[in-house]
């Protein structure tokens, strides 16, 4: 059963990926080539600017994971973050559902480069998910209010009514849950001892077994929650860190748009990345959203008034960017593979743990 895992979700990313290439042509059907050509050497000696947004953006998130490991009393120089969250950015890029990967091999090199227990960098991608869900949550809100008239036009011009708005800033409901449910885990609660516990109380030896050998693990994880949870000050600068990093998403749209020919609007930047929010939950199971993000982008700019052939261009330089740093990342895993990897012993800890270490620690021996 297992076996079959892997190949319904490759079936379903190509299933998305095929989807995608479809309304892909169909979005950008009667484009000129010479013109979207003509659209991408605009930007001339600008054209390396596309690539600063995703410094800043990086810059941030690494910022956000440095103030949650300083709650565990780990302190982790931004310069080692860095190389790690862009080398890993690469992974999250590439791989179906690449953020389990990208998470993993986070927990991996922090382990091998930073000193940081797998355990420890585990509980790290718990929080980080916790705190960016949020700050994602009220991204959307800001992004929907300040794209409010062009999203309600697009609506009006693509369903004849008024309601994308509305959905757009509505949709924000599903971050913001999941954000309230993993927050549940940080008030201090022994919620992983008490999981413990009920396994202990199953009539079957070897789970008793297990909850005997792995119990102390278990309040060690919920100690480090619990601290996370009680740094208030901390955590709210951390989403602050990570608001900031989406923010910078629709500056590098506002940017890379306006290098293409396009208005340099940032509120029209907003109700653009806003508006593919959706769209790129969808395409989660496909490496970098590919065309699903691609059609997305296509349709909606040309919706909100820019020439097929405009939106084509920032279609093809966004992915250029993307390609740049995507070779960044791999070069910065290569060189990360060192003397100074190891492999540290793995304490048994929580199940969700325990799962992260395990592909963490599959992945250590592949960087180490």
């Amino acid at each position: 059963m297992r076996k079959r895992v892997p190949a319904v979700r490759a079936a379903c990313a190509a299933g998305v990926v095929v989807l995608a290439v479809l309304l892909l042509r169909h979005a950008l059907a009667g484009v000129d080539p010479r013109a979207t050509l003509r659209a991408v050497e605009a930007a001339g000696p600008w054209a390396p600017l596309a690539l600063l947004p995703f410094v800043v953006t990086t810059t941030l998130d690494a910022t956000g994971m440095r103030i949650l490991l300083g709650t565990l009393g780990r302190s982790v120089p931004l310069a080692r973050l860095l190389p790690i969250r862009i080398g890993t950015e690469a992974l999250h890029l590439t791989a179906p559902a690449g953020f389990v990967v990208a998470d993993s091999a986070t927990a991996a090199l922090l382990d091998s480069r930073c000193g940081v227990p797998l355990g420890e960098g585990a509980v790290l991608a718990v929080a980080r998910k916790w705190l960016v869900m949020r700050a994602h949550a009220t991204y959307i809100v800001l992004g929907a209010s300040c794209g409010a008239g062009l999203l309600a036009a697009v609506s009006a011009h693509v369903f004849g009514n008024g309601w994308l708005p509305w959905g757009v800033a509505a949709s924000a409901l599903a971050p913001l849950g999941l954000s309230l449910g993993l927050g549940t885990q940080f008030r201090g609660r022994p919620s992983f001892e008490r999981l413990y516990a009920a396994i202990g109380r199953v009539p079957w030896a070897a789970a008793r077994a297990w909850v005997a050998r792995s119990r102390s693990g278990a309040a060690k994880v919920d100690g480090h929650l619990s601290r996370i949870g009680a740094a208030r000050a901390a955590t709210w600068l951390a989403t602050a860190s990570f608001l900031g990093a989406w923010l910078f998403e629709a500056v590098e749209t506002c940017l890379l748009v306006r290098l293409v020919g396009g208005p340099l609007d940032l509120g029209f930047a907003m109700a653009v990345e806003v508006g593919i929010s959706l769209v790129r939950s969808v395409a989660n199971v496909a490496p970098a959203g590919l065309g699903v993000q691609d059609a997305g982008y296509a349709l909606l700019l040309q919706a909100m008034g820019l020439p097929a052939q405009t939106s084509a261009a920032f279609v093809l330089v966004k992915r250029g960017k993307e390609i740049v740093w995507i070779g960044v990342g791999y070069v910065l895993l290569a060189a990360m593979r060192g003397p100074s990897a190891r492999l540290a012993p793995i304490e048994p800890v929580a199940p969700v743990v325990t799962m992260a270490e395990a592909a963490s620690a599959r992945l250590v021996r592949r960087v180490a």
